[in-house]
C-alpha cells in the first residue's frame, strides 16, 4: 500500500507545486524527463536526470537541481525523502530547499507522523519567514493539524495560509477553502495557559494571646470552665486552585449549497480533484491509471492547468463522502464545483 501511496503522491504534487510557487525556471531536460516518466518510460526518464546530475559540479545549484528532480521523479519514497534530506542539509542555499521541506512534511503525513511534519514546515517558517511558499506551507501544516485532532491549530495555520496565498493561484485557495469549513465557530485566539499559583510556605502565626512570662517558681493554673475558654480565631488556607479545564469549542458544520436540479450544459456539479498539470499528456496519463482502478475520472480544461478529476455529483455531501472514501484509500483530493460539459 506504501509503495502505491508513493506512486499516486509523486503523480500528483510533481508538477502542481513547481508551478504554484515561485520556483526558479526548470531546465527543458528535466521536464522532458518527467514527461517519459508520467507516460510510462520511467527508467529512461531517471536516466535523463541521471545524466544531469554526471555533468554538473558537485556542490554547485545545478547539482542540486539534479538531486531534486532524482528525488521527484524517484521509484520510492525512501529514495525520494534521501534526496530531499541530502538538499535541506548539503545545499541549504539551494532555491529547492524550501519545495524539498514540504515534501518531506508530505512524506510524514503519508505515513501518519504529524509531528515530524510539523518539524519540516515549523523550519521553512523560521527559516524563510518571507517564502513565497509559506501558502502551501500552511495549508499543509493545517492538514497535519487536523489529522491530529488540534482543531484550533489547523484553522489559525489555514487562516494564515489563505491571507499569504494570492488571488492568481486559484488551485492552492480551492484547496485552502475546502479545510477552512471545518472552521466554522472555532476561535482563533488561542486560549491563555492556566496555571496554578505559587504556594510559599507558611508563615507561622503569632499567637492571639502573648504567653505569660516564666517563673521560675512553679505556678498552679486554676482550670477554667469551658464557657470561659476565649474563642481563638483560626486561620484558614484558602483551597489549592484546581486546573482550569478548557472546553473545545463546538464546530458548526458548513452550510451545505443547494444540489444541482439538472446535469445540462453550463449547470453545475460537484467533483473531487486528485491532481492538476501543465502538460495534457500527464494529466490524460493519471486519468488513465484512475480508471484502471476502477475511477470514474476525467481531465478538465481546455489550457493548463489540466486539472484530474473523478465522478460527478448533485450535491456536495455526496462528493465529500466520495473525498473521504479516496483519504481512506491513501489518494489525497478536495471537492470542487465544476461545470456540466
Amino acid at each position: 500500500m506504501w509503495k502505491a501511496l508513493w506512486i499516486v503522491l509523486a503523480l500528483a504534487v510533481s508538477t502542481s507545486l513547481v508551478s504554484a510557487q515561485a520556483a526558479p525556471t526548470v531546465n527543458p531536460v528535466y521536464r522532458r524527463a518527467q514527461t517519459m516518466v508520467n507516460d510510462g518510460n520511467a527508467a529512461a526518464g531517471r536516466a535523463l536526470v541521471d545524466s544531469m546530475i554526471a555533468v554538473a559540479q558537485p556542490g554547485s545549484n545545478d547539482y542540486a537541481e539534479g538531486v531534486y528532480w532524482r528525488a521527484v521523479l524517484a521509484a520510492t519514497a525512501a529514495d525520494a525523502e534521501m534526496d530531499y534530506r541530502r538538499i535541506v542539509v548539503d545545499y541549504p542555499n539551494s532555491p529547492r530547499v524550501e519545495d524539498a521541506l514540504i515534501r518531506l512534511a508530505q512524506l510524514e503525513i503519508a505515513r501518519g507522523n504529524y509531528d515530524g511534519a510539523l518539524r519540516h514546515l515549523g523550519r521553512l517558517a523560521s527559516e524563510h519567514p518571507e517564502s513565497p511558499a509559506r501558502g502551501r506551507a500552511g495549508y499543509w501544516m493545517a492538514r497535519a493539524m487536523f489529522d491530529k485532532n488540534d482543531i484550533q491549530g489547523g484553522c489559525i495555520a489555514i487562516a494564515d495560509a489563505l491571507a499569504r496565498t494570492p488571488e492568481t493561484d486559484t488551485e492552492l485557495r480551492n484547496q485552502i477553502n475546502y479545510l477552512n469549513q471545518r472552521c466554522a465557530g472555532v476561535s482563533l485566539t488561542p486560549a491563555p495557559v492556566a496555571t496554578a499559583p505559587v504556594q510559599s510556605e507558611p508563615a507561622t502565626s503569632p499567637p492571639a494571646v502573648p504567653p505569660a512570662p516564666v517563673s521560675s517558681a512553679p505556678q498552679t493554673v486554676a482550670p477554667q470552665a469551658d464557657s470561659a475558654k476565649p474563642v481563638l480565631p483560626q486561620r484558614v488556607n484558602p483551597p489549592a486552585a484546581e486546573p482550569v479545564r478548557v472546553t473545545p469549542p463546538v464546530l458548526k458544520p458548513a452550510a451545505e449549497p443547494a444540489p444541482s436540479p439538472s446535469t445540462t450544459t453550463g449547470e453545475k456539479v460537484w467533483s473531487v480533484q486528485v491532481a492538476a498539470y501543465n502538460v495534457r499528456s500527464q494529466a490524460e496519463a493519471m486519468v488513465a491509471r484512475l480508471k484502471k482502478n476502477g475511477y470514474e475520472a476525467r481531465v478538465d480544461g481546455t489550457a493548463a492547468p489540466f486539472r484530474v478529476r473523478i465522478g460527478k455529483y448533485a450535491t456536495q455531501s455526496q462528493a465529500s463522502a466520495v473525498q473521504r472514501s479516496l483519504k481512506a484509500k491513501q489518494l489525497t483530493g478536495f471537492v470542487v464545483q465544476a461545470e456540466v460539459k
